[in-house]
């Protein structure tokens, strides 16, 4: 890929949590503009993911040449948002550091310790605030409790009304906002604005999914309000109260933080999250150009402006922000960038073999050439915090990585979209690779004698896949801790070609605009599409299925047995259109190893249940009144994790030929 360019020049405490997401644009000033007010600095993260170590990156430098190295991790992390802060405060300027959500999930860390090892870590962090993310719910009510309840910065959501849900009612972090006053250069939590005491006063307040009861599994008795008049609700009783500085810390994803901002007056600056979005051009790390950093987006009352970010994801890059106010209140300017945390070790391939370090005056020019990009900062890590790491965690985690199951040379890189991430039309090669598997396991002997009729076709969408394939040794852990950490049980259903296209239009076309979630996008194995892009956003398909070793289109009328995960079967992140294949009958199995043997358990239908503010939450019935017993000893329910690593095992020539593309998505210029 060539390079195009290389650089980037408590008042409220009571209140049911309801809200949104908040942002700041890059509002630049003008000839006339007003008396200058407070100056503020965000540093921000989000979609962290318990990724505490460094991420292996790519980077292209000068002659199209490719570099490997890692990049953030936590210790980075800390090391650079310490450093923005001290350098804003030596200027006079106070600093928030924010993070959008989903701290949870995502690496054999997290596998192993949960949220105890999050909280452990984030509080070491000196964070003021976090939004309530959608992956807090993976491990249920209990433990998001926990966690709400220990870390040392409060969890926004102004949009979710627990007082009916008795394990979070009484959380007292788990908040609608949070108020600061500036004291010293220090922004201080106060419970009311009349605690200010004529100090300047910020306000933060979360937003999380409207929608979230089709994205978790359990959500108990939380209601989750509508994020646009929730917003707006929240914004007016903070205005109402004397509070003029408005941030809302948000986990909508970019698109509808951007609707947000056009929809809600008030909000100063949206810091954002679940959509992954690194905004800024990082072409040269292979992460693409997802939008501008920082997006001004006018408010519906024609006046104010808010202020759009976000920063990527597992704690790859930090997102910093500059905010100044006029006397009034109004954003007079807004700007920063995001900046990748890279590490000084460079290697010549991807092995990143320590004895193949780049030294002496190979690795000095390289430096030179990393020290000009505007958005890359080499950074060391925080000693304390790595030791911690390295003394309290990494021991477990590299013994629970078992045993190794393949070798690669080169990494098997995933993305969500095609297109993004340094990727072509065709998108994810990973994803490809476990569609395979799941089609090559459930149609194995020893699980026919569970499902008894063959399986056609297989569908996995791109967010239940949370990493690369890394090149080196790769172990049994890479797959179950990292690659595919879900409790994720394979379905097989049978359904009409017209269903299987009509999913295909819809998870497509709603991962296309700018900085939409792009987790529901379909990746596939003995199915192959094309894709084109409508100038509505919508999708022309050209759909074909190969049997008997020949590519045929895919007949509307006919029927044939879908296998995916049982997270999609039942209709959740916008996979709806299986749940509604479902909502009579239907002829699925969900398979889990049982004492080391598959076991299919069979559904009769899936269910919808609306909340009293109408959102929907998809659930499964199981003959008998039986469910998956995911938590029982000797059970497990990984089987999409399971599939992939048995493949891998039957496939040690697996690596030594492309696959065959399946996906083609082709976007309009």
């Amino acid at each position: 890929m060539s390079l195009h360019s290389r650089r980037i020049p408590a008042f409220f405490a009571s209140c049911s949590l309801a809200l949104l997401l908040a942002g700041c644009s890059q509002i630049k000033q003008t000839a006339a503009q007003p008396e200058p007010g407070l100056t503020l600095q965000i540093v921000h993260i989000n979609d962290t993911h318990s990724q505490f170590d460094a991420s292996p990156a790519r980077l292209q430098a000068p002659a199209e040449q490719t570099f490997y190295t890692f990049i953030g991790g936590h210790p980075r992390l800390l090391t650079k948002a310490r450093q923005l802060k001290d350098d804003a405060a030596a200027a006079g300027v106070p600093s928030l550091f924010l993070h959008g959500g989903d701290a949870f999930k995502g690496s054999a860390y997290f596998e192993l310790f949960e949220h105890q090892i999050n909280i452990d870590i984030l509080n070491r962090m000196q964070l003021d605030a976090m939004a309530l993310g959608n992956h807090e719910f993976d491990i249920g009510l209990p433990k998001l409790a926990e966690f709400a309840a220990g870390i040392n910065f409060p969890l926004l959501a102004a949009n979710v009304d627990r007082q009916s849900e008795p394990l979070l009612a009484s959380v007292q972090n788990l908040k609608a906002y949070q108020l600061y006053r500036l004291q010293e250069l220090k922004w201080q939590r106060i419970p009311s604005a009349e605690a200010a005491a004529g100090a300047p006063v910020i306000a933060v307040f979360g937003l999380a999914l409207e929608d979230m009861r089709t994205m978790v599994p359990d959500t108990g008795a939380l209601i989750f309000e509508a994020e646009v008049s929730a917003a707006q609700r929240t914004v007016d009783a903070l205005q109402q109260a004397g509070v003029q500085h408005i941030v809302a810390l948000t986990h909508l994803g970019n698109q509808r933080d951007l609707e947000l901002a056009a929809r809600v007056n008030g909000i100063d600056v949206i810091v954002g999250g679940h959509s992954h979005s690194l905004l800024g051009d990082f072409r040269h790390w292979y992460l693409g150009q997802q939008g501008p950093y920082a997006a001004s987006i006018s408010n519906p009352d024609g006046i104010g402006s808010t202020c759009v970010v976000q920063a990527g994801q597992f704690a790859q890059a930090i997102g910093q922000l500059t905010v100044q106010f006029d006397r009034s209140g109004q954003v007079s300017s807004c700007q920063g960038q995001n900046t990748i945390l890279a590490s000084r070790d460079f290697f010549p391939n991807a092995m990143r073999n320590p004895d193949e370090r780049l030294s002496g005056a190979a690795q000095q020019g390289l430096l030179q050439y990393v020290a000009t990009l505007q958005n890359t900062a080499l950074v060391e890590e925080d000693a304390a915090l790595r030791q911690v790491l390295n003394d309290v965690y990494l021991p477990a985690v590299l013994q629970a990585y078992g045993q190794q199951i393949s070798s690669l040379e080169q990494t098997i890189n995933h993305v969500r979209l095609p297109g993004t991430g340094g990727s072509d039309q065709h998108g994810s090669v990973l994803a490809g690779h476990i569609a395979d598997a799941m089609h090559w396991w459930l149609n194995s002997a020893e699980v026919q004698q569970q499902l008894g009729a063959p399986v056609d076709l297989a569908l996995i969408g791109a967010g239940n896949i949370r990493s690369n394939l890394e090149a080196g040794a790769v172990f049994e852990g890479h797959i179950r801790l990292e690659v595919l950490p879900f409790d994720a049980p394979l379905s097989v259903l049978t359904v009409t070609g017209q269903t299987i296209i009509e999913l295909l239009q819809q998870t497509i076309a709603a991962t296309l605009p700018a900085g939409a979630h792009a987790g529901k996008f379909p990746y596939s194995s003995q199915l192959r599409y094309l894709a084109q892009e409508t100038p509505d956003f919508g999708v022309a398909l050209k759909v074909e299925i190969l049997q008997q070793g020949q590519w045929q289109p895919l007949q509307a009328d006919k029927l044939y047995r879908l296998a995916t995960t049982n997270y999609l079967a039942n209709g959740n992140d916008g996979w709806q259109r299986l749940q509604q294949a479902q909502q009579l009958a239907t002829d699925r199995r969900d398979l889990i190893m049982v004492q080391g043997k598959p076991v299919a358990f069979e559904v009769e239908r899936v269910v919808v249940s609306t909340d009293s503010r109408g959102q929907q939450a998809f659930q499964p019935v199981y003959a008998s009144s039986q469910n998956l017993p995911c938590a029982a000893s000797g059970t497990d329910c990984k089987t999409a994790a399971q599939a992939f690593i048995d493949y891998l095992r039957a496939h040690p020539e697996l690596w030594q030929q492309p696959r065959p593309a399946t996906v083609t998505l082709q976007r309009l210029p």
